[in-house]
């Protein structure tokens, strides 16, 4: 009589190690389709000023597992103190900049023509609009940008309200 005892916890043991692998690899599968299904908000890496275009560089990072797709810029122009030029603002310029999931793309931001070259201190409040292929929601990013101060101040002055 031990021997089909035997048997059956060995079957019981097989059975159920078996059952809790497939249900792990499914459970594993499933998880990862909606985590790479989630967008992600691009990332701002580095921004650089072309003076002889009159326009600034951001290199954006999607760090998502879909495309998402800039469709609008606008911006702040806030003068330093060694500039002349007056504040602006500039908004709804229709682009169309694709972000693949998990790598840095060139987005362009052109400043408003025949105004005078960015000085040290002038500032730009750059916001882009981009959308995902799940939603019919608009969604912003909103980044700082400082003539001739790092990025890490600037975060730092803004997370402050400009505070010095």
């Amino acid at each position: 009589m031990r021997k089909p005892a035997g048997i059956l916890a060995l079957l019981t043991i097989i059975g159920l190690f078996l059952g809790w692998s497939i249900g792990t690899f499914f459970t594993g599968v499933t998880v990862a389709k909606v985590v790479a299904s989630i967008p992600a908000s691009p990332i701002v890496t580095e921004v650089s000023y072309n003076r002889k275009k009159h326009q600034l560089t951001y290199s954006m990072l999607n760090p998502g597992g879909m495309p998402l797709t800039i469709i609008q810029e606008s911006f702040v122009f806030t003068p330093g103190s060694k500039t002349k030029e007056k504040g602006y603002v500039v908004s709804n310029i229709p682009v169309k900049v694709t972000l693949p999931p998990g790598v840095v793309t060139k987005v362009v931001l052109k400043l408003k023509p025949g105004t005078e070259k960015l000085e040290i201190g002038d500032g730009i409040l750059a916001t882009f609009t981009y959308i995902t292929p799940l939603s019919s929601d608009l969604y912003t990013i909103v980044h700082p940008f400082k003539m001739g101060v790092s990025n890490k101040a600037t975060v730092q002055s803004t997370q402050k309200g400009g505070e010095k």
